[in-house]
């Protein structure tokens, strides 16, 4: 008996040995960084899983257990949609009021940035004007918030209908008194795929992985996502400025270079507006504001940011925003009515 276990041993260790063949076990979502890819999927041995990617948000969790690299591909089963648009309540007030709240969070950064350099002395009229701004940033900001609310709710499907049981036929006995056996179902063939990218893993661990489709072809990055890496209640910045940047809240700063990536949590508690700046080098060399931002911290969300050039190439930035609220745990069923204690098993 021990030497049928040696041999099988071996005999495992020789076969991995000729394939060479590294494995992991990850868990990880996604998220397309330029727009959403529709058919996409991962393969896991003999399977194509489908993973469609989205720019708004990350993909239910996977785990994948396989070899290094995973392989991404796009599935020749998956036809785009030609159907209409469904367009959501309030989609189009939603596009107005975040077109115009930027236009406000722009208009603000001048004036706050324009006083600064005048040593905190703003222009006449402008302190006025930076107050009105600042309200209607917060009205805005409310009102888009109950406008998502509203949408989400509206998008939830109702509950489908039970399906409706249908009588079988009942088989009769052949001649001699035999049921003939059931038809053997064959197995689905494996839909046929394109390559889309590969990226390889450092090790097992959970991640977050960004895929960015350029014309030079399909990056795949990644942001480690273990426990207390980036928590609920935090800010993770990506720096995708081609020069160094600082974030600052308070008295709390973030310096990051070209591709570096930070975490940094308000000084503020929960339920709170804080106030942060983002400054890069400007053409004289100094640190100058290149962006203000007004935030809501809440310590169940957490929000990564993307720092992006502005396109007329000057110090300012722009941002880029993914957020994330931690999700519900789910709570356990209570046993007995309402004013009664829980059941006590029975011994």
């Amino acid at each position: 008996m021990r030497r049928a276990c040696l041999a099988l041993l071996l005999t495992g260790a020789h076969l991995l040995a000729q394939t060479g063949e590294a494995r992991v076990r990850v868990k990880f979502r996604a998220l397309s960084f330029d727009g959403p890819i529709l058919g996409a999927g991962y393969l896991d041995g003999n399977d194509v899983r489908p993973l469609d990617l989205s720019a708004d948000c990350f993909t239910a969790e996977q785990t994948y257990v396989g070899p290094n690299p995973l392989r991404l591909v796009l599935r020749d089963d998956a036809v785009p949609a030609t159907a209409a648009q469904v367009v959501r309540p309030g989609q189009a007030r939603m596009a107005a009021l975040a077109q115009e709240l930027e236009s406000v969070q722009r208009r603000f950064a001048t004036l706050t940035a324009d006083a600064r350099e005048r040593g905190g002395q703003a222009r006449a009229g402008a302190a006025s004007e930076i107050a009105q701004l600042k309200s209607r940033s917060e009205t805005l900001n409310a009102e888009l918030t109950q406008l998502a609310q509203a949408s989400i709710q509206a998008a939830e499907p109702s509950p489908a209908p039970a399906p409706k049981s249908e009588a079988k036929p009942k088989t009769r006995p052949a001649a001699g008194g035999a049921v003939p056996a059931p038809t053997a179902l064959s197995k689905p063939a494996r839909p046929t795929h394109r390559p889309l990218a590969a990226f390889t893993f450092a090790g097992d661990g959970r991640l977050l992985l960004l895929v960015h489709r350029t014309d030079q072809g399909t990056t795949v990055n990644a942001i480690d996502d273990r426990e207390g890496a980036f928590p609920f209640g935090t800010m993770q910045f990506v720096n995708l400025t081609a020069g160094p940047v600082e974030i600052r809240f308070g008295a709390k700063t973030l310096a990051l270079a070209p591709k570096g990536k930070g975490t940094l949590r308000p000084g503020g508690g929960n339920n709170t507006y804080a106030e942060g700046e983002i400054h890069t080098r400007a053409e004289d060399g100094q640190m100058r504001l290149g962006y203000s931002m007004r935030i809501f911290q809440q310590d169940d969300v957490r929000t990564l940011y993307f720092l992006l050039p502005v396109e007329d190439g000057g110090h300012g930035v722009r941002l880029k925003g993914i957020e994330e609220r931690r999700a519900d745990e789910p709570v356990p069923p209570v046993i007995g009515g309402a004013g009664e204690k829980p059941a006590t098993p029975a011994r």
